[in-house]
């Protein structure tokens, strides 16, 4: 086979490049999701998983094709979960798990269910993995709203309303318990995902800004170069793309 010729020929076929990056970004926020542990955005994201996602053709062999695309479904995910601080071991284990059970497959919805499992398994896993960094249920509970309303302009007051506690006392066991103040972590959860987003994604920096519930474009480069040093757009120059992905590690 002449690959380039064949390339060529996809690239022709595919159509408009458009749809391609859409779904690539669409694919890169569902591992993003899985590995932040947030279990309530990933039952969202799972309505509708399965037969009606087009997948890419790897072979003729259609049960073949949905075993391929499984596997590195696992991969990614194992990828993932392993930058947001998954021990290695575990995460390549419980990867190593799943392509056994998907490669023994034999018909397309076992595949699609054993896909959901392993999506659940790993979020359950790096949910847990937050929680067990903390003592108090309070605080755990306080993670659980960040985690699962990073999109929201959280305050500690907000947080501490919808948890029916006392501001001041949330304030106070936040920092004891995780050496941070509730504010920062927020910021710093902000961020990460902002990072996450300028790394994979082709957002605008006030695209990012008001998906993360920044006042403004402004309040949102000022709050990242506070944090790491940099604008948004000098993070996105050094950074993006620039992961494992590519690293060929």
């Amino acid at each position: 086979m002449n690959i380039e010729k064949e390339l060529t020929k996809r690239l022709m076929d595919d159509g408009e490049s458009t749809a391609r990056q859409e779904s690539y970004n669409r694919e890169i926020n569902f591992y993003e999701i899985v590995a932040s542990g947030n279990m309530k955005a990933l039952e969202e994201r799972l309505k509708g998983f399965g037969h009606s996602i087009k997948l890419g053709r790897l072979s003729s062999n259609e049960l073949q094709n949905r075993k391929y695309h499984a596997t590195i479904l696992a991969a990614l995910v194992s990828r993932f979960c392993i930058e947001a601080g998954m021990e290695i071991s575990v995460a390549y284990t419980l990867s190593d798990i799943y392509i056994e059970l998907i490669d023994a497959a034999t018909s397309d919805n076992e595949i699609v269910a054993l896909q959901m499992d392993l999506l659940r398994h790993y979020c359950r896993k790096m949910n847990e993995m937050s929680k067990n960094k903390v003592v108090s249920r309070h605080i755990v509970m306080a993670i659980d709203y960040i985690r699962s309303h990073v999109q929201e302009s959280l305050t500690v007051e907000s947080i501490a309303d919808a948890l029916s506690l006392n501001s001041s006392y949330l304030s106070k066991l936040f920092k004891q318990e995780m050496g941070i103040t509730l504010s920062r972590y927020i910021r710093n959860q902000k961020i990460d995902v902002a990072c996450s987003m300028l790394r994979h994604l082709d957002e605008s920096s006030l695209s990012i800004a008001n998906y993360l519930g920044f006042s403004s474009q402004s309040h949102f480069i000022q709050v990242f170069k506070k944090t790491t040093g940099m604008t948004p757009e000098e993070y996105r120059r050094k950074n993006y793309h620039s992961t494992w992905m590519n690293s060929g590690t």
